[in-house]
């Protein structure tokens, strides 16, 4: 009987023995069949995060509303040289469209189409003042700085009935949150001078 027993434990023994091997064996297999695919699933996600910022990265198109912005500097008229304020008022539209970082070879566009009123109040109180309205302001071009601007004669109306020209750039800079438009005087050309019936606004290179 022992002998009987004994012959009938060891085949079972080596039963179980290869049964737990075959189960290690495919326990293994699907934790490396997992982790391949939790590895796979992490990259992809993680390059759709990258592609997805690449994307964002170059979306800088903008359009920036301005409505009745209010721009005041310092100016001089040319004719008596007394100084005084010019406050602009202006209403219109810029767009723009920024490639990468604005500071590459391709750079950026801009245009802006405005319509403005320019008032000069002079310090010395006898002094006339100057008035004039431009109905169309339009600027456009590309940019490695997104920055762009303009020089223009500006035909104003005197409070005494004169008239004086003013030359002004125009400078629209795109920014984060839209664009910035300002203003500052340059000298008289001899051209104003001597050609006092071009149009007000006449753009001059």
């Amino acid at each position: 009987m022992k002998t009987i027993s004994g012959g009938i434990q060891r085949p079972v023994v080596i039963i179980l023995a290869l049964t737990s091997f075959l189960l290690l064996s495919a326990f293994q297999a699907f934790a490396q069949d997992n982790s391949r695919a939790s590895v796979k699933k992490a990259s992809v996600q993680k390059g759709s995060v990258q592609k997805g910022s690449v994307q964002k990265a170059n979306d800088h198109t903008f359009s920036h509303d301005v409505n009745a912005e209010t721009i005041n500097f310092e100016a001089v008229n040319p004719g008596t040289q007394v100084a005084g304020r010019m406050m602009v008022t202006i209403t219109g539209v810029v767009r723009g469209n920024r490639l990468q970082d604005g500071q590459s070879a391709v750079g950026s566009h801009l245009q802006g189409a405005c319509q403005a009123t320019f008032n000069f109040v002079p310090y010395y109180p006898l002094a006339p003042s100057y008035s004039a309205t431009l109905s169309s302001l339009q600027v456009a071009g590309d940019t490695t700085d997104d920055s762009i601007f303009f020089d223009f004669g500006l035909k104003a109306t005197g409070s005494d009935g004169s008239l004086q020209w003013f030359m002004l750039r125009e400078v629209v800079t795109a920014t984060e949150t839209g664009a910035q438009i300002a203003f500052k005087q340059l000298p008289l050309p001899d051209r104003l001078i001597t050609q006092p019936g071009l149009a007000c606004g006449t753009v001059l290179h």
